[in-house]
């Protein structure tokens, strides 16, 4: 048994090399693609520039797309961590009828394929009037991102040890000092977790976005998408390896401010 043992380990660590290898290479490509002066790519490449770095930061299309990447992202995250916050500790506190299957309603968006919450939303939307904008895409990114905050706060508020706050209230406190001054900071790393997580997954998202985009709302999977099928150019290359150092860069941040949050619960 434990030959077999000393045997299974090194294939084990053989695939899992071999699995990440084959992930981070053709990201490695695209990035040092980026640097390319030719344009038509070839690798490695025989000369580097900026040149498409310049040509993208003057690029309408390009640029508008990012900016509104960021901002429904951003704003998807804050709704859906909020919301997600609140509903999961409901859930846990509380006990009312049909909490089960409100439960399993909850995680519906994470079950759906993404083109059938695309397809449905996209004949709703257009049925009640409501016409294509940035807060169509901030509502459903919201929507996709939901199942995974509450998860990720339903578990923290699980964990909680809610002796905490019948402490504070023995001392005078009531339930809103309470929840500002004793809960909040410790499930607020939990609550950046998922916020984090929310921004990435709407950051990402391209099957159902498609459905709900204009010329003046397209997000960046979708514009790499289309270049690809229509036109080949190396700023595409650069606009992906934005796309990787923004997804790499968030989770950094989102780290850190955990840590600053957790520091600042321990001194006090």
């Amino acid at each position: 048994m434990r030959g077999s043992n000393r045997w299974n380990w090194p294939a084990i660590k053989g695939v899992s090399l071999l699995v990440y290898v084959s992930m981070l290479v053709p990201l490695a490509v695209i990035v040092i693609n980026s640097f390319n002066a030719a344009r038509i790519p070839s690798f490695p490449p025989t000369e580097y520039s900026l040149k498409w770095h310049k040509e993208f930061f003057a690029d309408d299309v390009f640029i508008n797309s990012l900016f509104n990447r960021v901002q429904v992202g951003i704003w998807s995250a804050v709704i859906a961590g909020l919301i997600g916050t609140v509903t999961a500790m409901g859930f846990v506190r509380k006990k009312f009828p049909l909490k089960n299957m409100l439960s399993i309603a909850m995680l519906t968006p994470m079950l759906v394929p993404p083109v059938i919450i695309g397809v449905s939303s996209t004949i709703f939307f257009v049925e009640i009037g409501w016409e294509r904008s940035v807060w169509w895409l901030i509502v459903m990114h919201a929507l996709i991102a939901l199942p995974y905050t509450f998860l990720i706060m339903r578990s923290r508020f699980y964990m909680f040890d809610e002796s905490l706050e019948d402490a504070a209230m023995t001392l005078g406190a009531d339930r809103l000092t309470t929840f500002r001054e004793v809960t909040s900071p410790l499930v607020a790393p939990s609550i950046v977790t998922a916020m984090v997580l929310a921004f990435v997954i709407s950051f990402g998202e391209f099957t159902a976005t498609q459905f709900w985009v204009k010329r003046t709302t397209t997000t960046v999977p979708v514009v790499i998408y289309s270049m690809v099928r229509t036109l080949i150019t190396p700023k595409v290359n650069v606009l992906a390896t934005l796309v990787l150092g923004v997804t790499i860069l968030i989770p950094i941040i989102g780290i850190i401010i955990q840590r600053f949050v957790l520091s600042r619960g321990g001194r006090a």
